[in-house]
């Protein structure tokens, strides 16, 4: 039998705490270089579904700080994760404030994006509007 989590938007809402664990980045990079993207609910614990919660809505300065230390295939993965996390879990909407935008503008300094095949696979993948882009008013 499956069980359905809820989501209350008071508990465990680390929008405020400015950092991003690099460690929990790469747990959730690992989840897309497994293969496990189809079914995220079941490759992340629901402690680490409320816990890692928090970061589809971090601020772009702080998501720009991380992935500088990142490499670019991990930062790919991430964005895999991200753009089907905030489908496929409660409470990971994130619309314009998406992690997905600010990895692919970290990719975009390094001269690896726009990546045809990254853009096609993330809008096939998404109805977040904003991705992978971002919104216009923010740049």
């Amino acid at each position: 039998m499956t069980t359905v989590d809820t989501w209350d938007p008071s508990q465990n809402n680390n929008a405020d705490n400015n950092s991003i664990d690099i460690d929990v980045l790469l747990r959730l990079a690992k989840v897309s270089f497994n293969g496990q993207l189809e079914q995220i609910d079941q490759a992340l614990t629901s402690d680490e579904i409320n816990d890692y919660r928090h970061l589809m809505k971090q601020h772009k300065e702080e998501w720009f700080k991380v992935s500088a230390d990142l490499e670019q295939h991990t930062i790919v993965h991430l964005i895999r994760f991200f753009t089907l996390a905030e489908a496929q879990l409660s409470g990971w909407e994130a619309g314009s404030k998406s992690p997905v935008i600010w990895l692919c503008r970290e990719l975009k300094k390094r001269g690896a994006f726009p990546d045809a095949e990254l853009i096609a696979w993330i809008k096939d993948n998404t109805d977040n509007k904003f991705l992978p882009y971002g919104n216009i008013l923010d740049l």
